[in-house]
Protein backbone atom coordinates (compact mmCIF):
# COMPACT_ATOMS: atom_id res chain seq x y z
CA UNK A 1 0.00 0.00 0.00
CA UNK A 2 1.42 3.40 -1.00
CA UNK A 3 1.99 6.45 1.12
CA UNK A 4 -1.10 8.61 1.61
CA UNK A 5 -0.92 11.67 -0.58
CA UNK A 6 -3.12 14.24 1.12
CA UNK A 7 -3.15 17.87 0.09
CA UNK A 8 -2.11 20.36 2.77
CA UNK A 9 -5.04 22.58 3.74
CA UNK A 10 -3.23 25.78 2.78
CA UNK A 11 -2.38 24.44 -0.71
CA UNK A 12 -6.07 23.64 -1.22
CA UNK A 13 -7.05 27.12 0.02
CA UNK A 14 -4.64 28.75 -2.44
CA UNK A 15 -6.00 26.60 -5.28
CA UNK A 16 -9.61 27.49 -4.37
CA UNK A 17 -8.92 31.22 -4.47
CA UNK A 18 -7.03 30.83 -7.74
CA UNK A 19 -10.01 29.01 -9.26
CA UNK A 20 -12.28 31.89 -8.21
CA UNK A 21 -9.93 34.73 -9.24
CA UNK A 22 -9.02 33.21 -12.61
CA UNK A 23 -12.73 32.66 -13.27
CA UNK A 24 -13.49 36.33 -12.51
CA UNK A 25 -10.73 37.45 -14.89
CA UNK A 26 -11.94 35.22 -17.74
CA UNK A 27 -14.85 34.47 -20.03
CA UNK A 28 -14.52 30.72 -19.46
CA UNK A 29 -16.80 28.71 -17.14
CA UNK A 30 -15.63 28.21 -13.55
CA UNK A 31 -15.38 24.44 -14.16
CA UNK A 32 -12.49 25.21 -16.52
CA UNK A 33 -10.37 26.49 -13.65
CA UNK A 34 -11.55 23.88 -11.15
CA UNK A 35 -10.47 21.18 -13.60
CA UNK A 36 -7.16 22.93 -14.34
CA UNK A 37 -6.24 23.00 -10.62
CA UNK A 38 -7.68 19.55 -9.88
CA UNK A 39 -5.67 18.02 -12.71
CA UNK A 40 -2.49 19.86 -11.69
CA UNK A 41 -2.79 19.05 -8.00
CA UNK A 42 -3.83 15.43 -8.56
CA UNK A 43 -0.32 14.72 -9.86
CA UNK A 44 0.89 15.22 -6.28
CA UNK A 45 -2.16 14.69 -4.06
CA UNK A 46 -4.80 11.99 -4.14
CA UNK A 47 -7.63 13.87 -2.45
CA UNK A 48 -8.17 16.95 -4.64
CA UNK A 49 -10.86 16.98 -7.28
CA UNK A 50 -12.78 19.60 -9.22
CA UNK A 51 -15.94 19.12 -7.13
CA UNK A 52 -14.10 19.95 -3.89
CA UNK A 53 -12.53 23.02 -5.48
CA UNK A 54 -15.91 24.17 -6.81
CA UNK A 55 -17.50 23.37 -3.43
CA UNK A 56 -15.31 26.01 -1.81
CA UNK A 57 -14.76 28.49 -4.69
CA UNK A 58 -18.48 28.96 -5.39
CA UNK A 59 -19.43 30.00 -1.82
CA UNK A 60 -16.40 32.34 -1.75
CA UNK A 61 -17.67 34.02 -4.93
CA UNK A 62 -21.21 34.19 -3.50
CA UNK A 63 -19.82 35.83 -0.36
CA UNK A 64 -17.92 38.40 -2.44
CA UNK A 65 -21.18 39.19 -4.20
CA UNK A 66 -23.04 39.53 -0.85
CA UNK A 67 -20.49 42.02 0.47
CA UNK A 68 -20.51 43.82 -2.90
CA UNK A 69 -16.75 43.45 -3.35
CA UNK A 70 -17.00 44.50 -7.00
CA UNK A 71 -13.61 45.51 -8.41
CA UNK A 72 -11.93 44.43 -5.14
CA UNK A 73 -12.98 40.77 -5.55
CA UNK A 74 -9.87 39.56 -7.39
CA UNK A 75 -7.64 41.57 -5.05
CA UNK A 76 -9.28 39.96 -2.00
CA UNK A 77 -8.91 36.48 -3.50
CA UNK A 78 -5.25 37.09 -4.36
CA UNK A 79 -4.66 38.53 -0.89
CA UNK A 80 -6.09 35.39 0.71
CA UNK A 81 -3.78 33.25 -1.47
CA UNK A 82 -0.84 35.30 -0.22
CA UNK A 83 -2.01 35.07 3.40
CA UNK A 84 -2.48 31.27 3.26
CA UNK A 85 0.92 30.84 1.61
CA UNK A 86 2.87 33.02 4.03
CA UNK A 87 0.93 32.51 7.29
CA UNK A 88 -0.27 29.43 9.15
CA UNK A 89 -2.78 31.67 10.94
CA UNK A 90 -3.01 35.30 12.01
CA UNK A 91 0.40 36.46 13.22
CA UNK A 92 2.09 33.08 12.68
CA UNK A 93 4.38 33.00 9.61
CA UNK A 94 4.57 29.70 7.72
CA UNK A 95 7.98 28.03 7.63
CA UNK A 96 8.62 27.87 3.90
CA UNK A 97 12.07 26.32 4.25
CA UNK A 98 11.72 22.79 5.53
CA UNK A 99 14.57 20.55 6.60
CA UNK A 100 13.52 17.56 4.51
CA UNK A 101 11.38 17.55 1.39
CA UNK A 102 9.46 20.60 0.22
CA UNK A 103 6.79 22.83 1.73
CA UNK A 104 4.34 21.54 -0.91
CA UNK A 105 4.85 17.88 0.03
CA UNK A 106 1.74 15.79 0.80
CA UNK A 107 0.64 15.43 4.44
CA UNK A 108 -0.18 12.19 6.29
CA UNK A 109 -3.77 12.98 7.33
CA UNK A 110 -6.56 14.52 5.24
CA UNK A 111 -6.79 18.26 5.90
CA UNK A 112 -9.16 19.49 3.18
CA UNK A 113 -12.36 20.97 4.59
CA UNK A 114 -14.31 23.11 2.13
CA UNK A 115 -16.41 24.68 4.91
CA UNK A 116 -13.25 25.68 6.81
CA UNK A 117 -11.80 27.19 3.61
CA UNK A 118 -14.90 29.36 3.11
CA UNK A 119 -14.91 30.42 6.79
CA UNK A 120 -11.22 31.33 6.64
CA UNK A 121 -11.77 33.34 3.45
CA UNK A 122 -14.73 35.22 4.98
CA UNK A 123 -12.68 35.99 8.10
CA UNK A 124 -9.81 37.25 5.92
CA UNK A 125 -12.13 39.59 4.00
CA UNK A 126 -13.53 41.01 7.24
CA UNK A 127 -9.98 41.56 8.59
CA UNK A 128 -9.00 43.39 5.39
CA UNK A 129 -12.13 45.53 5.57
CA UNK A 130 -11.19 46.52 9.13
CA UNK A 131 -7.57 47.16 8.06
CA UNK A 132 -6.14 44.38 10.24
CA UNK A 133 -5.34 41.73 7.61
CA UNK A 134 -2.09 40.88 5.86
CA UNK A 135 -1.96 42.04 2.25
CA UNK A 136 0.51 41.04 -0.43
CA UNK A 137 3.24 43.45 -1.51
CA UNK A 138 2.51 45.46 -4.65
CA UNK A 139 2.91 43.37 -7.78
CA UNK A 140 2.90 40.02 -5.94
CA UNK A 141 1.85 37.09 -8.12
CA UNK A 142 1.66 33.43 -7.20
CA UNK A 143 3.13 32.54 -10.60
CA UNK A 144 6.40 34.23 -9.60
CA UNK A 145 6.79 32.42 -6.24
CA UNK A 146 9.95 30.31 -6.17
CA UNK A 147 9.09 28.99 -2.69
CA UNK A 148 6.19 26.96 -4.11
CA UNK A 149 7.27 25.87 -7.60
CA UNK A 150 4.34 23.47 -8.10
CA UNK A 151 1.67 26.07 -7.33
CA UNK A 152 3.57 28.77 -9.23
CA UNK A 153 3.78 26.63 -12.36
CA UNK A 154 0.10 25.75 -12.11
CA UNK A 155 -0.83 29.43 -11.69
CA UNK A 156 1.17 30.31 -14.83
CA UNK A 157 -0.50 27.56 -16.90
CA UNK A 158 -3.15 28.97 -19.22
CA UNK A 159 -6.54 27.34 -18.86
CA UNK A 160 -8.20 26.27 -22.06
CA UNK A 161 -11.78 25.56 -22.99
CA UNK A 162 -10.83 21.86 -23.03
CA UNK A 163 -10.29 22.04 -19.24
CA UNK A 164 -14.03 22.68 -18.91
CA UNK A 165 -14.86 19.25 -20.32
Amino acid sequence: MGRPMHCPEWVFDVAVTRVASEFLASDLPIETFANKYANGLSERYGDVDADKLLGAATPCLEFLSEVEAGDMAVELLEGFSYFRLYFERIGVPRKLKVLFGAVEDPVKKPEIDTVATVKAFRAYVFRIRSNTGETPPAGWQLGNEDKVPGLAELAKTEASFLDAL
